[in-house]
């Protein structure tokens, strides 16, 4: 008979086996040993060992006979009848790695069953079904045979229910593809259902906690903070029950964390969308010759919009599958099919949002609304009675469009405008609207619409880049505008004077298209995170450029010109106009925004040090920010948790002690450099001789030091294991079960954790395009970037209403420190 479950990986405790003897279960898994009544210590499970450290299983030999009859027939059982195989080495190999499943699962199993035969019973009839299947290549191969054996063992082990779970804990540092309540496993031998996302242990939360407070909070804020920690988790606190609360929402939903993120991140905020919330991508711009050619190109990317449409209907979008830590793992995909045709609306208290029907109604027609001028027109791109319009067709009513929308006598009202304003403002403005029977169409289609476009004019030279000396010129650029101009026509369209009335900042994807070749897409965050939108422009823009027009022009169409939507206005809405034009304005003239390319090197150069790119960006984030102040800060980097169903981000808080100790011996003692200086005086600084006091080695140790742990950080928060989610959880549940936010959650460093003056994220393009945002307080900084092989991409961005940020200032900074990274690390 086998032992008892045993205790967690990492930690020891007294166990009971099922005859009565006790034995230790120590905190390193291959030194488990069991003391008999003949006081003689056997070697339990060598194969235990063997999956902890996923390396190749110990001689089959060695196994232990009392411990795992069993695991030792089926594996004698497989191994005959798999030697029939030509592959003799491959397939015992598979073979072993059944009996390393199996073996776990009796180890659980033995337990909970205490009839044997009936085991018996079922391994025997498991291995008849077995012995049906011919050895060879294709779905019947060894492989394919050990990938459904997988299935089928963990999802007996879903149903086993001992009396102590300990257990549990040791199976969790199992490969996640072993871990599934799935009967069924793909090729890669992962589950076919995604697995849900975890709720980590409490006591680790807390841990990981204070130590991302340590860099960031003085030690009065942070033992306070420890003191509140303590009452918490106490057995008798509060902290065990919320625990449960998450646990026990874990499983009645599909993600027990999805809408506590959603609501918290996005739908409970009330501050404007453009600049806080809606990030902007700029594309490489177009030449464009005549008016014919802007509306080929709008109607070559609609039509691509549109295919990719069918092929989401048809259910052949491919699934992606993780490139690292647990490769080819299979990764959620249900954001990419919010993109199209979805739309958020606003509310008083908390906003909503629209999601379409993935199957396409018989009579349901799909439509874009084109934005010109502050007008707005609908076409139809596929409609029930006549069928999907060819390019040619799209790009006649594009062209109408541009053709009408100047010549129009009236001024339109810029109704677009009215969503840059705070939500719950707009959300009454737009309960007024949809009063009247045509507005409240009008809602509907552009709610509905697949996409949004907007046919922009191009902006002034003002909004061109304020950069350093020394910096890097502009490598694109739409006449006298640099890429800084063009990125602010994507965020926030310019201004009531230029294009920010035509935009719908609701719309999750509005394409944003320059007479000037000026283009790309201005998005709304809260259904996807940037990788679905970028990915979905990006294959449809390489489609363009591997097959050029062959346009000879545009012929002439005997379709019915599209619709323009007209909206009835009230004398309290228009009043709003005026307010609305001063708000935008205002948020618009206080963006500090700056596209920064440092091409001192790029990701090639990085990798040549053994890190990641993302590792090592981030820790040049922290270095410069450090340079700056003399402090590291509550820092965000959004971290994928697609492994997981209907996973989004979790956070990955790259300002640690590790990094805080590197980037103190980096600037060798010097203070904080806050004031903004003159050109001049940063040349004089130059020149005074810089003495070091501690050497390279130490200090590449500092920096391997610190890549150690953000990695950890970053890996952690992938696998779902984070603290930002479970916090947020153990937040909410605390409001659900007692009615009130726990004392824990209104402490001063929970506030100063969660004000993230350094907002960043990686937004990886595999063209020359790039996305940027706004800050996310006040007094902050964004920074997106995009690692490219022999440059780096930066969008920088603060406020000028704050005096003590600049985003050109910070871009210089980045270039000093990613200088003396390179010196540190270049041989």
């Amino acid at each position: 008979m086998c032992p008892a479950p045993w205790k967690a990986h990492g930690s020891g405790g007294e166990q009971i086996s099922p005859n009565g003897t006790t034995f230790q279960a120590h905190s390193v898994v291959h030194e488990y040993r069991i003391p008999t009544k003949r006081t003689k210590r056997r070697e339990l499970c060598p194969w235990l060992w063997a999956v902890r450290q996923k390396l190749p299983l110990l001689l089959p030999g060695r196994l232990n006979a009392r411990c795992c009859p069993r695991a030792l027939r089926l594996y004698n059982t497989s191994r005959a009848f798999l030697k029939q195989d030509q592959d003799q080495e491959s397939s015992v190999q598979a073979v072993q790695e059944v009996a390393v499943v199996q073996g776990v699962a009796n180890v659980a199993s033995n337990e909970a069953n205490t009839s044997a035969a009936g085991s018996g019973a079922e391994s025997a009839a498991l291995f008849s079904k077995l012995r049906s299947f011919s050895i060879g290549s294709g779905p019947n191969s060894p492989q394919r045979v050990v990938s459904n054996l997988r299935g089928f063992l963990t999802h007996r082990l879903s149903n086993i229910t001992p009396s102590d779970t300990g257990w549990k804990d040791s199976i969790l540092s199992i490969p996640k593809k072993w871990l599934s309540t799935a009967e069924s496993v793909d090729e890669f031998g992962f589950p076919d259902t995604l697995p849900k996302v975890p709720v980590p242990p409490l006591d680790e939360t807390m841990a990981d906690y204070i130590r991302a407070l340590e860099p960031i909070t003085t030690p009065a804020q942070l033992e306070r903070t420890k003191e509140l920690i303590r009452q918490f988790t106490d057995p008798q606190g509060i902290g065990p029950r919320l625990h449960q609360y998450l646990l026990d929402r874990r499983e009645t939903e599909d993600n027990w964390a999805y809408h506590y993120w959603l609501n918290d991140m996005y739908m409970n905020i009330r501050i404007p969308l453009p600049i806080n919330s809606n990030p902007g991508m700029v594309f490489p711009p177009r030449r464009f010759k005549t008016v014919h050619d802007v509306a080929h190109f709008a109607a070559r990317l609609l039509d691509g919009l549109l295919s990719h449409r069918e092929m989401l209907d048809s259910g052949e979008l491919p699934l992606e599958r993780a490139a690292s830590r647990e490769k080819n793992q299979p990764l959620c995909m249900a954001q990419y099919y919010r993109l199209l045709g979805s739309c958020r609306r606003p509310g008083v208290e908390r906003d909503s949002q629209y999601l379409p029907s993935r199957e396409r109604l018989a009579d349901e027609d799909r439509h874009v609304v084109v934005f010109c001028r502050n007008q707005m027109y609908c076409v139809v791109l596929q409609a029930s009675d006549r069928g999907k319009l060819s390019e040619s067709e799209i790009a006649s009513q594009i062209l109408y469009v541009l053709s009408d929308a100047p010549c129009l006598p009236a001024k339109p009202a810029a109704v677009g405008l009215l969503t840059a304003e705070p939500r719950s403002r707009w959300a009454l403005d737009r309960e007024m609207l949809q009063q009247d029977e045509q507005n409240h169409r009008n809602l509907e289609l552009i709610e509905t619409a697949q996409v949004v476009l907007c046919l922009d004019e191009p902006l002034g030279v003002n909004f061109n880049a304020r950069g350093f000396t020394g910096a890097t010129p502009s490598v694109h650029s739409a006449g006298d505008r640099d890429e800084t101009n063009m990125a602010h026509e994507m965020i926030h369209g310019g201004g009531s004077e230029y294009n920010s009335g035509n935009r719908w900042f609701d719309k999750t994807m509005q394409l944003i298209i320059c007479t000037d070749g000026t283009w790309g897409l201005c998005y709304e965050h809260s259904t996807s995170e940037g990788i679905a939108p970028v990915q979905l422009l990006e294959k449809i823009y390489k489609k363009i450029e591997e097959h050029p027009d062959e346009d000879t022009g545009l012929p002439q169409h005997h379709l019915p010109p599209p619709e323009r939507l007209e909206w009835h206005i009230s004398p309290q809405i228009q009043a709003r106009f005026g307010q609305a034009c001063q708000s935008v304005d205002k948020a618009i003239d206080n963006l500090d925004f700056y596209v920064y390319r440092y091409q001192g090197y790029g990701k090639t150069f990085i990798k040549s040090c053994q890190v990641s790119p993302d590792v090592y960006i981030q820790l040049a984030l922290q270095l410069a920010h450090y340079k700056l102040y003399g402090r590291l800060v509550a820092t965000y980097e959004s971290a994928s948790t697609r492994r997981f169903l209907l996973g989004r981000v979790d956070c990955i808080r790259a300002a640690s002690t590790e990094a805080l100790e590197w980037a103190k011996a980096m600037c060798q003692g010097e203070g904080a450099n806050v004031p903004l200086e003159s050109d001049r005086e940063d040349e004089e600084e130059s020149r005074k001789v810089k003495f070091s006091i501690y050497s390279k080695d130490h200090l590449r140790e500092l920096f391997r030091c610190a890549v150690a742990r953000q990695t950890e950080v970053m890996v952690k928060n992938i696998l779902g294991n984070g603290i930002d989610i479970p916090l947020l959880g153990l937040r909410e549940a605390s409001v659900d079960v007692t009615g009130e936010m726990h004392e824990l959650f209104k402490d001063e460093s929970y506030n100063i954790s969660q004000c993230f003056l350094l907002s960043t994220s990686q937004v990886a393009c595999s063209t020359d395009s790039f996305m940027g945002y706004g800050p996310v307080t006040p007094r902050g900084y964004g920074c997106s970037y995009n690692p490219q092989p022999e440059q780096i991409v930066f969008c920088v961005s603060a406020f000028y209403a704050c005096e003590d940020t600049s985003a050109s200032r910070y871009a210089k900074s980045l270039k000093e420190s990613l200088d003396i990274m390179r010196d540190l690390l270049q041989n």
